[in-house]
């Protein structure tokens, strides 16, 4: 899978560019704030529909002007396809080869991309939610029914709230609500559960090339019903339902659902630590980069093909060991690189790459 051509109007910084790629390393150079990592953002925009950066569509709207417009040409299975949006500050319309899609599950699967940006290297030290986001982003990208079914299930759990935060209840109606809740919870479950242990076998790999030895390395999926290997979603459902009916006078007094996977998280263990609380930077960088390399091979084991990867100014918070293995390891995946300093440009030697310089929202 590659990205050909780009064209941004009215995107961020952007008045009208287009760019054509090259299908192996792409080195986008320019001082800060020019306007670098908003055509990364673009092309992630082109894999699911939102930034990486914000949860507001309007901030990527250029000021002064009511829509913005993306338009890609890329290959995915030896086909070319098109993509593209026009982002309002309110609204947003999305064509596939010129035909409307209508959800955003209809988006999800058609173009893959895998961001390590260094947000992504402090993941480890954040709040739960933050790692639940990036469990949900990457299985989406595999699964759009997983998508639409974690939809459905934020979209009850948020009816089940309000509800709670009524005087009085019917206990048939929560009921109810906690039936639909624990159906689309039950696969919701297995599929972080499955993602993650396959994530982690990656990784595990990856860390032991990075350190230089075999050391113990675990993702560990923390949720509140202990799954097994074994569960079905069936029998998570069941389980959760279960949990939910115990704690139902618990949730009535503090009017809030406090059980289900939106209270989810993952924990990294190294050599029996974890690796948030005692674990050096170093050591959660290290972690960092082996999951986004695990990620890369998730992907292709899932699709076919590697994703598209996107690198926004990762090099300089990394010493040149983790620099070098970085390089090595994306071979043969159309890779998108950030950076303020020409002198990264030389870690690419004996690559195919090309140079785009960056001023003020122009490509020169």
């Amino acid at each position: 899978m590659h990205l050909e051509r780009l064209r941004l109007v009215n995107y961020r910084n952007y008045s009208d560019v287009e760019i054509s790629f090259n299908q192996n390393i792409n080195i986008i150079v320019g001082k800060n704030g020019q306007g670098k990592t908003n055509i990364l953002e673009s092309i992630y925009f082109l894999a699911v529909g939102k930034s990486f950066r914000t949860s507001r569509d309007k901030e990527v709207v250029k000021f002064g002007c009511k829509n913005a417009y993306i338009s890609s040409f890329f290959v995915k299975n030896g086909h070319r396809n098109t993509l593209e949006f026009l982002i309002g500050s309110n609204s947003k319309a999305i064509k596939k080869n010129g035909l409307s899609l209508l959800k955003m599950s209809e988006l999800l699967g058609n173009f893959n991309v895998v961001v390590f940006s260094p947000e992504d290297i402090r993941i480890l030290k954040d709040s739960p939610s933050e790692r639940r986001r990036f469990i949900d982003r990457e299985i989406s990208q595999i699964s759009p029914r997983y998508y639409a079914n974690l939809s459905d299930y934020n979209k009850i759990l948020t009816q089940r709230n309000n509800y709670l935060k009524n005087d009085r209840l019917d206990m048939s109606l929560v009921e109810i609500f906690d039936r639909q809740l624990c159906s689309c919870a039950g696969k919701i479950y297995t599929s972080r559960r499955d993602f993650i242990s396959k994530l982690s076998e990656y990784a595990l790999e990856f860390h032991s090339r990075i350190v230089g030895r075999q050391e113990e390395f675990d993702i560990r999926y923390l949720n509140q019903l202990n799954l097994s290997d074994d569960d079905t979603p069936h029998s998570a459902e069941s389980a959760l339902f279960e949990l939910l009916s115990k704690k139902r006078e618990e949730d009535m007094r503090k009017r809030s659902t406090g059980y289900g996977p939106h209270r989810d998280d993952i924990q990294v263990i190294v050599d029996s630590l974890d690796v948030k609380v005692y674990g050096s930077q170093g050591q959660q960088r290290t972690a960092s980069i082996a999951i986004k390399l695990s990620e890369l091979e998730l992907i292709r084991s899932e699709t076919g093909e590697y994703p598209v990867l996107l690198l926004d100014d990762v090099f300089s918070e990394l010493d040149e060991k983790r620099q070098k293995l970085l390089i090595e390891s994306i071979s043969g995946i159309q890779t998108f690189v950030t950076t303020a300093e020409n002198a990264h440009i030389g870690i690419f030697e004996g690559k195919e790459y090309a140079v785009f310089n960056i001023d003020g929202g122009k490509v020169l």
